[in-house]
Protein backbone atom coordinates (compact mmCIF):
# COMPACT_ATOMS: atom_id res chain seq x y z
CA UNK A 1 0.00 0.00 0.00
CA UNK A 2 1.29 3.62 -0.73
CA UNK A 3 -0.02 6.12 1.20
CA UNK A 4 1.01 10.18 0.48
CA UNK A 5 1.09 11.35 3.70
CA UNK A 6 1.04 15.64 4.46
CA UNK A 7 2.36 17.34 7.64
CA UNK A 8 1.02 20.40 8.66
CA UNK A 9 1.96 20.59 12.43
CA UNK A 10 -1.07 20.68 14.95
CA UNK A 11 -0.48 18.83 18.37
CA UNK A 12 0.40 14.95 16.81
CA UNK A 13 3.46 16.97 15.68
CA UNK A 14 4.30 18.98 18.79
CA UNK A 15 6.55 18.36 21.80
CA UNK A 16 6.70 19.67 24.66
CA UNK A 17 8.81 22.36 25.56
CA UNK A 18 9.81 23.19 29.38
CA UNK A 19 9.77 26.74 28.78
CA UNK A 20 7.41 27.36 26.30
CA UNK A 21 4.94 24.47 26.99
CA UNK A 22 3.50 22.81 23.55
CA UNK A 23 5.41 23.81 20.17
CA UNK A 24 5.99 22.56 16.82
CA UNK A 25 9.06 24.49 17.15
CA UNK A 26 12.16 21.70 16.82
CA UNK A 27 9.56 19.16 16.52
CA UNK A 28 10.02 16.21 13.63
CA UNK A 29 6.79 15.31 12.27
CA UNK A 30 8.03 12.04 11.03
CA UNK A 31 7.99 10.77 14.30
CA UNK A 32 4.47 9.68 14.02
CA UNK A 33 5.82 7.49 11.08
CA UNK A 34 8.55 5.98 13.03
CA UNK A 35 6.14 5.43 15.95
CA UNK A 36 4.08 3.55 13.81
CA UNK A 37 6.77 1.25 11.74
CA UNK A 38 7.78 0.72 15.28
CA UNK A 39 4.83 -0.83 16.85
CA UNK A 40 3.22 -2.39 13.38
CA UNK A 41 5.87 -3.07 11.22
CA UNK A 42 3.38 -2.43 8.44
CA UNK A 43 6.03 -2.30 5.20
CA UNK A 44 3.79 0.60 3.60
CA UNK A 45 5.46 2.85 1.52
CA UNK A 46 5.18 6.39 2.27
CA UNK A 47 5.14 9.68 0.16
CA UNK A 48 5.63 12.81 2.43
CA UNK A 49 5.40 16.50 2.29
CA UNK A 50 5.05 19.60 4.95
CA UNK A 51 3.77 22.72 3.16
CA UNK A 52 3.56 24.11 6.49
CA UNK A 53 4.32 23.46 10.32
CA UNK A 54 2.10 25.33 12.45
CA UNK A 55 -0.42 25.00 15.89
CA UNK A 56 -3.45 24.69 13.70
CA UNK A 57 -5.15 27.69 15.92
CA UNK A 58 -3.15 30.16 13.46
CA UNK A 59 -4.67 28.26 10.60
CA UNK A 60 -5.50 31.07 7.71
CA UNK A 61 -6.53 31.01 4.00
CA UNK A 62 -2.82 30.74 2.96
CA UNK A 63 -2.21 27.73 4.42
CA UNK A 64 -5.50 26.34 3.05
CA UNK A 65 -3.92 27.37 -0.42
CA UNK A 66 -0.82 25.15 0.47
CA UNK A 67 -2.52 22.16 1.50
CA UNK A 68 -4.75 22.47 -1.60
CA UNK A 69 -1.76 22.51 -3.76
CA UNK A 70 -0.78 19.52 -1.54
CA UNK A 71 -3.58 17.51 -1.84
CA UNK A 72 -3.39 17.80 -5.84
CA UNK A 73 0.32 16.26 -5.92
CA UNK A 74 -0.68 13.94 -3.97
CA UNK A 75 -3.99 12.59 -5.95
CA UNK A 76 -1.24 13.06 -9.21
CA UNK A 77 1.43 10.62 -7.92
CA UNK A 78 1.03 7.05 -9.13
CA UNK A 79 -0.07 4.07 -7.60
CA UNK A 80 -1.49 5.99 -4.07
CA UNK A 81 -3.88 4.63 -2.48
CA UNK A 82 -4.88 7.29 -0.27
CA UNK A 83 -3.93 10.58 1.36
CA UNK A 84 -3.61 11.41 5.03
CA UNK A 85 -3.52 14.70 6.66
CA UNK A 86 -1.85 15.36 10.05
CA UNK A 87 -3.70 18.66 11.65
CA UNK A 88 -4.37 20.34 14.87
CA UNK A 89 -7.71 19.78 16.82
CA UNK A 90 -8.48 23.61 17.10
CA UNK A 91 -9.82 23.94 13.21
CA UNK A 92 -9.62 20.71 12.33
CA UNK A 93 -13.47 21.11 11.54
CA UNK A 94 -12.85 24.44 9.05
CA UNK A 95 -9.77 22.36 7.12
CA UNK A 96 -11.88 19.23 6.69
CA UNK A 97 -14.97 20.96 5.40
CA UNK A 98 -12.95 23.12 2.98
CA UNK A 99 -11.14 20.28 1.89
CA UNK A 100 -14.40 18.26 1.16
CA UNK A 101 -15.97 20.32 -0.66
CA UNK A 102 -13.17 21.29 -3.01
CA UNK A 103 -12.20 17.22 -2.80
CA UNK A 104 -15.44 15.51 -2.22
CA UNK A 105 -15.55 13.60 -5.51
CA UNK A 106 -12.00 12.78 -5.31
CA UNK A 107 -11.42 8.61 -6.36
CA UNK A 108 -9.52 7.82 -3.32
CA UNK A 109 -9.96 8.48 0.57
CA UNK A 110 -8.33 11.45 1.93
CA UNK A 111 -8.21 11.46 5.95
CA UNK A 112 -7.46 13.86 8.51
CA UNK A 113 -5.98 12.67 11.81
CA UNK A 114 -4.96 14.91 14.91
CA UNK A 115 -3.73 13.91 18.79
CA UNK A 116 -5.22 14.78 21.82
CA UNK A 117 -2.11 15.09 23.17
CA UNK A 118 1.41 15.10 22.19
CA UNK A 119 2.63 12.06 21.18
CA UNK A 120 4.96 11.68 24.02
CA UNK A 121 2.00 11.77 26.43
CA UNK A 122 1.14 8.34 26.95
CA UNK A 123 -2.82 9.28 27.29
CA UNK A 124 -2.16 10.66 23.36
CA UNK A 125 -4.79 9.23 20.54
CA UNK A 126 -2.68 10.44 17.64
CA UNK A 127 -1.14 7.18 16.95
CA UNK A 128 -4.73 5.61 17.08
CA UNK A 129 -6.03 7.93 15.19
CA UNK A 130 -3.46 7.77 11.83
CA UNK A 131 -3.62 3.60 12.37
CA UNK A 132 -7.06 3.53 11.86
CA UNK A 133 -6.94 5.88 9.12
CA UNK A 134 -4.67 3.64 6.88
CA UNK A 135 -6.67 0.77 8.20
CA UNK A 136 -9.60 2.41 6.67
CA UNK A 137 -7.78 3.25 3.38
CA UNK A 138 -6.58 -0.27 3.48
CA UNK A 139 -9.73 -1.64 3.88
CA UNK A 140 -11.53 0.74 0.62
CA UNK A 141 -14.27 1.85 2.89
CA UNK A 142 -15.11 5.18 1.04
CA UNK A 143 -13.44 8.10 -0.98
CA UNK A 144 -13.67 11.62 -0.82
CA UNK A 145 -12.32 13.74 2.52
CA UNK A 146 -12.80 11.85 5.67
CA UNK A 147 -11.60 12.63 9.66
CA UNK A 148 -10.54 9.55 12.03
CA UNK A 149 -10.53 9.89 15.54
CA UNK A 150 -11.00 8.30 18.60
CA UNK A 151 -12.15 10.25 21.89
CA UNK A 152 -11.30 8.95 24.86
CA UNK A 153 -12.73 5.51 26.17
CA UNK A 154 -14.33 5.13 22.36
CA UNK A 155 -13.55 3.22 19.52
CA UNK A 156 -11.56 4.84 16.81
CA UNK A 157 -14.75 6.51 14.64
CA UNK A 158 -15.06 7.94 10.80
CA UNK A 159 -16.58 11.32 10.43
CA UNK A 160 -17.56 12.67 6.78
CA UNK A 161 -15.12 16.33 6.58
CA UNK A 162 -18.57 18.35 6.07
CA UNK A 163 -20.36 17.11 9.15
CA UNK A 164 -17.91 17.83 12.49
CA UNK A 165 -19.42 20.19 15.05
CA UNK A 166 -17.34 22.85 17.24
CA UNK A 167 -15.62 21.34 20.21
CA UNK A 168 -17.28 21.38 23.19
CA UNK A 169 -14.97 23.61 25.62
CA UNK A 170 -12.17 21.79 27.69
CA UNK A 171 -12.48 19.16 25.31
CA UNK A 172 -10.68 17.44 22.47
CA UNK A 173 -13.74 15.05 21.46
CA UNK A 174 -14.61 15.16 17.48
CA UNK A 175 -18.17 14.68 17.34
CA UNK A 176 -20.43 14.43 13.89
CA UNK A 177 -23.94 16.36 14.05
CA UNK A 178 -26.48 14.87 14.86
CA UNK A 179 -24.70 11.30 15.02
CA UNK A 180 -24.30 10.94 11.68
CA UNK A 181 -20.80 9.35 12.00
CA UNK A 182 -19.77 7.26 8.68
CA UNK A 183 -17.92 4.01 10.36
CA UNK A 184 -16.06 3.05 13.30
CA UNK A 185 -13.60 0.21 14.03
CA UNK A 186 -14.64 -2.17 17.22
CA UNK A 187 -12.07 -4.34 17.96
CA UNK A 188 -10.46 -4.03 14.49
CA UNK A 189 -13.30 -4.48 13.00
CA UNK A 190 -14.95 -1.97 10.81
CA UNK A 191 -18.81 -1.08 10.87
CA UNK A 192 -20.88 1.30 8.84
CA UNK A 193 -23.40 3.99 10.86
CA UNK A 194 -26.87 2.54 9.79
CA UNK A 195 -27.68 5.84 10.50
CA UNK A 196 -25.77 7.64 7.97
CA UNK A 197 -27.94 9.36 5.54
CA UNK A 198 -27.32 11.08 1.81
CA UNK A 199 -29.39 13.42 0.85
CA UNK A 200 -30.73 13.36 -2.63
CA UNK A 201 -29.99 16.91 -3.66
CA UNK A 202 -25.76 15.83 -3.55
CA UNK A 203 -23.94 18.13 -6.41
CA UNK A 204 -20.48 19.19 -6.44
CA UNK A 205 -19.21 22.52 -5.81
CA UNK A 206 -16.21 22.83 -7.95
CA UNK A 207 -14.72 20.58 -10.95
CA UNK A 208 -10.97 21.97 -10.50
CA UNK A 209 -9.99 22.81 -7.09
CA UNK A 210 -6.81 24.49 -8.23
CA UNK A 211 -8.93 27.24 -9.64
CA UNK A 212 -10.70 27.71 -6.83
CA UNK A 213 -10.35 31.08 -4.98
CA UNK A 214 -10.48 31.68 -0.60
CA UNK A 215 -9.61 34.85 -0.28
CA UNK A 216 -10.64 37.48 2.96
CA UNK A 217 -14.50 37.72 3.54
CA UNK A 218 -14.65 39.18 6.88
CA UNK A 219 -16.54 42.26 5.96
CA UNK A 220 -18.37 40.25 3.68
CA UNK A 221 -19.93 37.24 5.70
CA UNK A 222 -21.99 38.13 8.74
CA UNK A 223 -21.85 34.92 11.43
CA UNK A 224 -23.70 35.14 14.55
CA UNK A 225 -23.90 33.47 17.87
CA UNK A 226 -26.80 33.62 19.99
CA UNK A 227 -26.66 34.48 23.49
CA UNK A 228 -29.47 36.36 26.29
CA UNK A 229 -29.00 39.80 25.76
CA UNK A 230 -27.52 39.84 22.28
CA UNK A 231 -27.72 43.05 20.28
CA UNK A 232 -27.71 43.16 16.41
CA UNK A 233 -25.30 45.02 14.44
CA UNK A 234 -26.77 45.96 11.07
CA UNK A 235 -25.22 44.56 8.34
CA UNK A 236 -23.32 46.41 5.55
CA UNK A 237 -23.58 47.06 1.76
CA UNK A 238 -20.36 45.03 1.68
CA UNK A 239 -22.59 42.10 3.15
CA UNK A 240 -22.98 39.08 0.83
CA UNK A 241 -24.53 36.89 3.39
CA UNK A 242 -25.68 36.16 6.76
CA UNK A 243 -24.72 32.53 9.09
CA UNK A 244 -27.07 32.65 12.02
CA UNK A 245 -26.05 29.56 14.71
CA UNK A 246 -29.14 29.00 16.86
CA UNK A 247 -29.61 27.43 20.01
CA UNK A 248 -29.94 23.77 20.54
CA UNK A 249 -33.31 23.08 19.70
CA UNK A 250 -33.20 25.25 16.49
CA UNK A 251 -34.47 28.41 17.59
CA UNK A 252 -33.79 32.25 18.22
CA UNK A 253 -35.10 35.09 20.24
CA UNK A 254 -37.32 36.69 18.22
CA UNK A 255 -36.40 40.34 19.75
CA UNK A 256 -36.73 43.66 18.31
CA UNK A 257 -33.25 43.92 17.05
CA UNK A 258 -33.85 40.48 15.20
CA UNK A 259 -36.59 41.97 13.31
CA UNK A 260 -34.89 45.35 12.64
CA UNK A 261 -31.79 42.95 11.33
CA UNK A 262 -33.65 41.77 8.91
CA UNK A 263 -35.66 44.47 7.81
CA UNK A 264 -32.10 45.48 6.92
CA UNK A 265 -30.93 42.54 5.04
CA UNK A 266 -34.23 42.09 3.32
CA UNK A 267 -33.56 45.73 1.97
CA UNK A 268 -30.17 44.84 0.78
CA UNK A 269 -30.77 41.44 -0.44
CA UNK A 270 -28.87 40.00 1.70
CA UNK A 271 -29.68 36.04 2.02
CA UNK A 272 -29.71 35.34 5.89
CA UNK A 273 -29.68 31.22 6.40
CA UNK A 274 -29.98 29.44 10.16
CA UNK A 275 -28.41 26.25 11.49
CA UNK A 276 -30.04 24.47 13.97
CA UNK A 277 -33.17 22.99 12.81
CA UNK A 278 -33.90 19.43 12.63
CA UNK A 279 -36.13 18.41 9.91
CA UNK A 280 -37.24 15.34 12.08
CA UNK A 281 -38.41 17.13 15.00
CA UNK A 282 -41.57 18.90 16.21
CA UNK A 283 -40.99 22.99 15.47
CA UNK A 284 -41.26 25.53 18.39
CA UNK A 285 -43.09 28.36 17.76
CA UNK A 286 -40.92 30.53 16.96
CA UNK A 287 -39.37 28.91 14.19
CA UNK A 288 -42.46 29.75 12.43
CA UNK A 289 -41.83 33.65 13.22
CA UNK A 290 -38.71 33.75 12.52
CA UNK A 291 -39.13 32.18 8.74
CA UNK A 292 -41.91 35.05 8.09
CA UNK A 293 -38.77 37.27 8.96
CA UNK A 294 -37.10 35.71 5.78
CA UNK A 295 -34.37 33.51 7.53
CA UNK A 296 -33.42 30.65 5.64
CA UNK A 297 -33.05 27.50 8.10
CA UNK A 298 -30.32 24.92 7.12
CA UNK A 299 -31.27 21.86 8.40
CA UNK A 300 -29.26 19.74 10.73
CA UNK A 301 -26.08 20.56 9.23
CA UNK A 302 -22.69 21.60 10.87
CA UNK A 303 -22.39 25.38 11.67
CA UNK A 304 -18.69 25.54 10.53
CA UNK A 305 -19.25 23.50 7.52
CA UNK A 306 -21.73 25.77 6.25
CA UNK A 307 -19.31 28.61 7.16
CA UNK A 308 -16.97 27.11 5.13
CA UNK A 309 -19.53 26.47 2.12
CA UNK A 310 -20.76 30.09 2.18
CA UNK A 311 -16.49 31.45 2.33
CA UNK A 312 -16.29 29.52 -0.84
CA UNK A 313 -19.28 30.75 -2.80
CA UNK A 314 -18.54 34.12 -1.69
CA UNK A 315 -14.25 33.87 -2.70
CA UNK A 316 -15.39 32.75 -6.14
CA UNK A 317 -18.06 34.44 -6.90
CA UNK A 318 -21.01 31.86 -6.75
CA UNK A 319 -24.81 33.20 -5.78
CA UNK A 320 -25.25 31.44 -2.08
CA UNK A 321 -28.69 29.92 -2.74
CA UNK A 322 -27.31 28.04 -5.45
CA UNK A 323 -25.85 25.38 -3.28
CA UNK A 324 -26.91 26.48 0.41
CA UNK A 325 -29.73 24.28 0.13
CA UNK A 326 -27.77 21.59 -1.93
CA UNK A 327 -26.17 18.94 -0.10
CA UNK A 328 -22.56 19.11 -1.27
CA UNK A 329 -20.09 17.05 -0.11
CA UNK A 330 -22.45 15.19 1.58
CA UNK A 331 -22.93 17.73 4.35
CA UNK A 332 -26.51 17.39 5.38
CA UNK A 333 -27.58 14.37 7.37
Amino acid sequence: MKVYTIFTGGTIGSRIDEKKGITTKHSSPYNLLNLYEDKYHSGIEFVTEEPYYILSENLSSMHIKKLVQSVLRGLEEKDIDGIVITHGTDTLPYTAALLAYLFGNARIPILLVSSDYPLSDERANGLCNFRYALEFIKGGYGSGVFVCYCNQGDYPVIHRGTRLLKHLPYSADVISVAGSWYGRFENNRYISNPGYRVREREKAMFQHAEEVKLKNVSDEIMRITPYVGMPYIKPSKHTKAVLHESFHSGTIAISEGLKTFMEEANRLNIPVYLTGLSETETEYETVGQYRTLGIRPLNESAPIAQYCKLWLAVSNGINPDEIMNCSVAEDWV
